[in-house]
């Protein structure tokens, strides 16, 4: 169980880069372009709160 307030996320499995979800939309790696999904790649509860 994650943080109310935390965004969902992807972890692209090309590239390792975790961007935001975009809902309804196009998950596309902004580093290397590769077509997220719930099947392709894992998602994760990414936090912007530093620590």
């Amino acid at each position: 169980m994650g943080a109310e307030n935390a965004p969902l996320s992807y972890r692209c499995s090309r590239c390792g880069n975790t961007f935001k979800v975009n809902p309804g939309g196009a998950n596309i790696c902004p580093i290397c372009g590769f077509n997220c999904g719930p099947d392709k790649c894992r998602q994760v509860e990414a936090s912007d709160e530093g620590y």
